[in-house]
């Protein structure tokens, strides 16, 4: 017996299952859409087992799990569990700077103060699912990504506990909450973490980015997802949305990166999620 209640938070999907005695399996590879996303889950009750990559783990009340599913896993309920899980684009976690795979489940325990009140928060955002409006659960959403390096960054990458590396990660989040700003520059985001603009540069480029390469990497991807996620969104709309002077820029800029103009891209798009509902 289960239940399973699903709602939108911007880019992050927040899950709430209740399930007993069955076990649900995700084969390794199992699609392109399965991979490209990475799952955060938290059990409230009752308790589960976990199976990835040949080793099998306990999950129990308070701890948060934290799963890539490109590997495949297993997860059996031999009693009433409850479980808040974050399903969250891989993409998004690239543009703030995150590590986006995970070779093998990991578990992060209650005793981490951090870790607490990063699970505190989203067990905040879930019970909120369906009560507050769309428009503040995305930015709620958006928070949780932001938070995602106190479980996936610190804990398996040295080097992030360096200054430099935290302070890069902070101005890779900065630029994604304002990507849609056109006048964002090296120096408005070198102002806000109290920096000099060429202290800023030197510290991204010794990390194999460039400042303003990466605002326009980040524009792009976005206005990627925009056309794909709602194909029949103005040219110009999307342009504005994502941070560029003027559609005809922007249509260099995407043709230039994706070998296609926005409106060839959202054409086939669209053609494709019509052969799908044909299919189905």
């Amino acid at each position: 017996m289960s239940s399973l209640n699903k709602v939108s938070a911007g880019q992050t999907t927040v899950v709430d299952i209740n399930a007993a005695w069955q076990s649900i399996s995700t084969p390794r590879h199992a699609s392109v859409c399965i991979d490209e996303r990475l799952y955060v889950q938290i059990v409230t009750s009752g308790m589960m087992s976990m199976e990835q990559n040949g080793e099998t783990m306990t999950v129990r009340p308070g701890d948060m799990l934290v799963i890539d599913p490109r590997a495949g896993f297993k997860e059996s309920f031999r009693e009433s569990t409850r479980v808040v899980v974050l399903n969250m684009p891989k993409s998004a976690l690239r543009e703030r700077g995150l590590r986006m795979h995970v070779p093998s489940a990991c578990i992060r325990g209650p005793a981490s103060p951090d870790v607490g009140v990063m699970r505190e928060f989203v067990l905040h955002v879930a019970s909120h699912a369906g009560k507050a409006s769309d428009a503040l659960l995305a930015r709620l959403g958006d928070q949780c990504l932001d938070l995602m390096d106190v479980l996936i960054n610190g804990h398996h990458d040295p080097a992030s506990d360096s200054a430099s590396a935290v302070t890069a990660l902070r101005a890779k989040q900065l630029i994604a909450r304002h990507i849609g700003d056109p006048s964002l520059s090296v120096a408005r985001i070198a102002a806000q973490l109290n920096m000099s603009a060429s202290s800023l540069t030197r510290m991204l480029r010794a990390q194999g980015v460039s400042p303003m390469r990466y605002v326009w990497s980040l524009r792009l991807e976005h206005a990627a997802r925009l056309l794909a996620d709602a194909p029949r969104s103005p040219i110009g709309e999307v342009a504005f949305q994502c941070g560029f002077a003027n559609a005809a820029h922007f249509s260099r800029a995407f043709k230039e990166r994706y070998a296609m103009t926005p409106r060839e891209y959202a054409a086939n798009h669209k053609a494709a999620r019509g052969d799908a509902h044909e299919g189905s």
